[in-house]
């Protein structure tokens, strides 16, 4: 985990690599190599620069709380950069905030859950919007261990410094023979790793690219007795940095439209060729 000095360092960085960008029109070859588009031509005739996303909420000093992310020292520093004169030219307000921009260049799919889909109090559970997706590296031999699961699952959410109390979609690979003594191993783990959010009744979302989510879902609910809101969606492809949309479960097939948003692209728009003209 870096430290609070280390975290400033970077964020200063950041700030200085933005402005750079967007006020030079010969950045820094390390700048360069940030681009996924061509560097804006021309420069001239503008009158002031605005900012948007979640980091303007803090260049506006709109927001204080801190994520755990870069976001509030990245905004400060822009802010603090703004204020001394970096950019040439003023800072003018943004009447309407647009939060989470990252989210508008996200790629879009949509998938469909399995009709092994497997979900308690759906009121409550569905629809959800914008769950982040989490991806734990967990090994799932033939005797799959309990206690290894929730250390992954734990594992993986204090690697990355996820708010514990944000709502979570946790992709699990499934791999090997859907034995119920293995599925049962996993609902075990999966109850240990989330017993907080379980304790405290908060929906749980687990996505899984096996078919076996309403077998996990009735251990979970029968067997181990987790009262909390379940939603366990399987035959499904997702990956760590996706963020997906659970839609209402549709009848009578008892599938869930899954929306999927990754910020993670397939191709690198530079390389994409230009349509023929015609």
């Amino acid at each position: 985990m870096a430290s609070e000095p280390e975290r400033d360092a970077l964020a200063t960085v950041m700030a200085e690599a933005v402005v750079a960008a967007v006020s030079s029109q010969t950045p820094p070859e390390a700048v360069r190599r940030l681009f996924l588009t061509d560097p804006i031509a021309n420069l001239s005739g503008i009158d002031g620069v605005m900012f948007s996303g979640g980091v303007s909420e803090y260049v506006y000093a709109n927001e204080e709380q801190d994520f755990g992310d870069m976001g509030r020292r990245l905004g400060e520093k822009l802010a603090a950069m703004a204020a001394a004169g970096t950019l040439p030219w003023p800072m003018l307000p943004a009447g309407s905030g647009i939060r989470a921009t990252a989210l508008g260049l996200s790629e879009y799919s949509v998938q469909l859950s399995g009709n092994t889909i497997f979900a308690s109090d759906v009121d409550r559970a569905l629809p959800r919007r914008n769950l982040r997706v989490v991806q734990p590296d967990i090994d799932l031999p033939e005797t799959i261990d309990p206690t290894a699961v929730a250390a992954g699952i734990i594992g993986h959410i204090e690697k990355f410094e996820l708010n514990s109390g944000e709502p979570l979609a946790y992709a699990l690979r499934w791999r090997g023979l859907p034995t119920y003594r293995r599925i049962r191993a996993l609902a075990e783990g999966i109850a240990l790793a989330l017993a907080p959010a379980i304790a405290g009744r908060e929906p749980i979302y687990v996505v899984l690219d096996g078919d076996i989510g309403r077998t996990l879902g009735q251990i979970l609910r029968d067997e181990l007795h987790v009262t909390a809101p379940l939603v366990i969606a399987d035959g499904v492809q997702l990956s760590s940095f996706d963020f997906i949309d659970l839609g209402k479960m549709r009848s009578p097939s008892n599938t869930v439209p899954i929306t999927i948003k990754s910020l993670l692209f397939s191709k690198d728009p530079r390389a994409i060729e230009a349509m023929p003209q015609e």
